[in-house]
């Protein structure tokens, strides 16, 4: 079975590579908006040389690497599942032999790896060039980023099914997916960064689980966390990555009771 989804993956990599001038489009736009968002810190920064530990270096690096991860993490206005639920095909997905979750989860983990390749990487090069932003030297915060990022990336996927699969009650769940959408990017740092925001705000943000989508890898890679407070932010986020997949396992569970396929 494990072969199985690893092909789902690899089929959803192959299927997004045909998607080249989409990505280009979205490229630039990631592009676009990190550079407004860069001019708007560097302006700020005029005020203040440093905020809460960060510098304008560290906090550039901090909105390019933010853009970066966004279609990796969390993109945009993804409703794939919630439209296989309007048409009625996702009957044909649920008939599947294998997990519902565990399918769309495939498929979701193959599109982040080309994104990986095909829009992270180039938007913070792209970053590096025009405001030198250089990358983390130290390969300690490397090694963690690479571990800590699969935990957002995963928490992202389970995130987007989860309100995906609100549609199996309501008839027009764009606005849902709007307005989750809305609140993650809001408390994942991609308009305000996470370590700029007021104290008793950001003690509450940790707490949720957006802090694991984007902000707690950037933090890593810039080596603002690290030893036990690590291990606490990570075991934490690998609890909310547990209620969310058993939310989403739930749901489904109850939304196969109610499903109708018109002639079956």
């Amino acid at each position: 079975m494990l072969r199985f989804y690893l092909e789902v993956a690899r089929t959803a990599f192959r299927r997004q590579l045909i998607y080249r001038w989409a990505n280009l489009a979205g490229l630039s736009a990631n592009v676009f908006f990190a550079i407004i968002f860069s001019y708007v810190i560097i302006a700020l920064y005029h005020a203040r040389p440093t905020v809460a530990g960060y510098d304008v270096r560290d906090t550039l690096r901090y909105s390019w690497l933010m853009q970066a991860l966004l279609m990796i993490v969390l993109p945009f206005s993804w409703n794939d599942l919630m439209q296989t639920i309007r048409t009625g095909d996702v009957v044909s997905d649920l008939s599947k032999p294998c997990d519902f979750y565990l399918y769309w989860f495939s498929r979701e983990m193959g599109r982040n790896v080309y994104y990986m390749l095909f829009r992270g990487l180039p938007t913070y090069v792209v970053g590096m060039l025009l405001f030198q932003l250089g990358v983390p030297l130290s390969w300690q915060s490397w090694l963690v980023f690479a571990l800590v990022l699969p935990v957002g990336s995963m928490l992202g996927i389970a995130y987007r099914i989860l309100y995906n699969v609100v549609a199996f009650w309501i008839i027009e769940a764009r606005a849902m997916m709007t307005f989750a959408i809305t609140i993650a990017q809001f408390l994942t740092g991609m308009y305000v960064p996470i370590p700029l925001l007021p104290v008793w705000l950001r003690g509450i943000v940790d707490w949720l689980p957006f802090h694991g989508f984007m902000d707690l890898p950037v933090e890593v890679l810039l080596g603002k966390i690290a030893g036990t407070a690590l291990v606490f932010e990570v075991l934490r986020q690998l609890g909310w990555l547990l209620i969310f997949t058993l939310g989403v396992q739930l749901l489904t569970g109850v939304a196969k009771q109610r499903v109708i396929a018109q002639g079956g």
